[in-house]
């Protein structure tokens, strides 16, 4: 078995243990009233729908921080010659991880075998247990292969002298990469909804002028933006 199976087998196994555990705890505190036998004579409960869920959640996060710290421990080359994330960095992508699995598997595991009704579930402890099982097996080993494998920074090219020098520095930098496409798509949108009013409002002759006017502008821009580009690169070239 290679390194990258033993950490995703590792998360999953610790992602299956916590959500089992939980569960029973969660059962013993806010569902255990209303355990009874269903008419074949198997293990039932109650509970409501909301609850239950937003247990999941709390639950996937508690499992999925368990399963980031494991990974990224298990992933770690011991001589340093593999140079990492913090942890920090990347746990939070493990959480979504856990959570959107965790939560997913959960739901559909209870959407094909047991009874959701005006707000409350009805189970068996037996299919509550397995979709918890089956929900903290995936969310643990995908949250263990998604840690382990964002950590090293070749993943995202930043080694050597493309490493930024702190986190400081790599987050002004991603800042400085994202404000000019946000800013643009912020121009964009209200003047397309401006654009939009002024059509809904013409009629005739007056929208098509309005439609090839506003055509004509995007192509000279886009032609104007391509010439002073090239008109920059080839004197950057030249200099």
């Amino acid at each position: 078995m290679n390194h990258r199976s033993t950490v995703v087998l590792s998360g999953a196994l610790a992602g299956g243990l916590i959500a089992v555990v939980l569960l029973a705890l969660f059962i013993g505190r806010f569902a255990v009233e209303t355990i009874g036998l269903s008419e074949s004579g198997d293990a039932q409960l109650v509970i409501t729908s909301g609850a239950l869920y937003l247990a999941t959640v709390v639950v996937a996060l508690l499992g999925g921080a368990v399963a980031s710290v494991i990974a990224y421990g298990a992933s770690s080359d011991g001589d340093g010659s593999v140079t990492r994330f913090e942890l920090a960095h990347v746990m939070p992508f493990g959480l979504v991880a856990a959570v959107a699995a965790g939560y997913g598997m959960l739901r559909a595991g209870l959407g094909l075998a047991a009874d959701a009704e005006a707000g409350m579930v009805t189970t068996t402890i037996a299919t509550l247990a397995f979709s918890a099982l089956t929900a903290g097996l995936v969310a643990g080993g995908l949250t263990a292969w998604i840690v382990a494998t964002l950590a090293a920074k070749s993943i995202v090219r930043l080694e050597g002298e493309a490493a930024p020098a702190s986190t400081g520095a790599m987050m002004k930098a991603a800042m400085q990469a994202v404000s000019g496409p946000m800013v643009a798509i912020v121009v964009i949108a209200a003047l397309a909804i401006a654009l939009a009013q002024l059509l809904l409002a013409a009629e005739g002759v007056a929208a098509i002028a309005i439609f090839g006017g506003a055509a004509a502008l995007v192509l000279l821009g886009a032609a104007a933006a391509a010439y002073l580009g090239g008109s920059k690169g080839d004197n950057g070239a030249a200099s």
